[in-house]
């Protein structure tokens, strides 16, 4: 790279910059010391941006105006997010986020000892696990519930909270806030139940997919049920979470760097919603367009 200029760092260069680029000109500005420098990628590019700069300078040059920058606008994307809508879902999303900074994406012992269904203590580089009973009997119920706030890497998290988002909010807006709320509560109960009876007190598990597949299963039986019940989600969605579900059990994910999966909370969720989607299809059912 060639150093070509240095500019006060009061001066806009974006419509010399905007120019540049317009004349094939490749270059790039940074800042030293209160100073702004071009560079250029050889020396014939920095004699020419030289010579435009002082012909601009003198008045001899005229630039047009550089067309507005466009970038991420934080600010933009959250106001466009329907908060107000779906309270419940983004509620969800947000816990989740914020639970999986604090464990550093599943890596904190410590604080994972916070959430996990099982208390368990670290010490000296070992888990020492207590059991659920212990728990209960200290008056931690929030045990029942926390792991799936857990997530044990950015694509698990990833993920279920795309899975969220596709099924809680079509639940949210069909159903409202309180309903999805009951849902999330009884099927991420029941799946953290499954789990810890397949694999005991000494395994620590998490992470809401159990309550996603809580949320399919609610959304499929319903269907069945009262087909006049929709969720505009469409047959392939419903195929690709349950051969997931399938491919989960035969334990190839594991081998190739998938990590194990939470079989038993995914398909203990999953029987969770489908009996709370039949339920409601049955007693809400839809007559002749309406809703009784």
């Amino acid at each position: 790279m060639h150093r070509a200029l240095e500019i006060g760092g009061t001066v806009d260069l974006s419509d010399l910059s905007f120019f540049l680029y317009s004349r094939g000109i490749p270059h790039k500005i940074t800042e030293e010391s209160g100073q702004q420098v071009i560079w250029t990628a050889s020396e014939e590019h920095s004699r020419v941006v030289v010579s435009i700069y002082e012909q601009w300078q003198s008045g001899e040059l005229k630039l047009a105006s550089a067309p507005p920058r466009v970038g991420v606008n934080a600010g933009q994307i959250f106001r466009h997010i329907p908060w107000k809508q779906l309270p419940i879902t983004f509620l969800f999303i947000v816990a989740c986020v914020l639970v999986g900074i604090i464990t550093q994406m599943g890596t904190d012992w410590q604080t994972i000892s916070w959430f996990s269904f099982v208390p368990f203590q670290v010490g000296q580089g070992y888990l020492y696990f207590g059991s659920l009973t212990m728990g209960l009997e200290q008056g931690e119920y929030w045990r029942l519930i926390t792991p799936i706030f857990l997530h044990f890497g950015i694509s698990h998290l990833a993920f279920n909270m795309l899975t969220l988002y596709i099924f809680g909010s079509r639940l949210e807006v069909r159903q409202g806030g309180l309903h999805l709320l009951g849902i999330i509560v009884f099927t991420g109960f029941l799946s953290n139940v499954a789990q810890f009876f397949w694999g005991g007190d000494n395994t620590i598990f998490g992470g809401f997919s159990g309550v996603v597949y809580g949320l399919m299963g609610y959304c499929m039986v319903r269907e069945k049920v009262d087909p006049a019940w929709r969720f505009g989600l469409p047959p392939l969605c419903y195929g690709l979470m349950l051969g997931w579900l399938v491919i989960g059990y035969t334990g190839i994910l594991g081998s190739i760097g998938f990590g194990n999966m939470a079989n038993a909370a995914h398909s203990g969720g999953l029987f969770a919603g489908g009996l709370l989607g039949m339920v409601a299809g049955f007693l809400f059912k839809t007559t002749d367009g309406q809703q009784s």
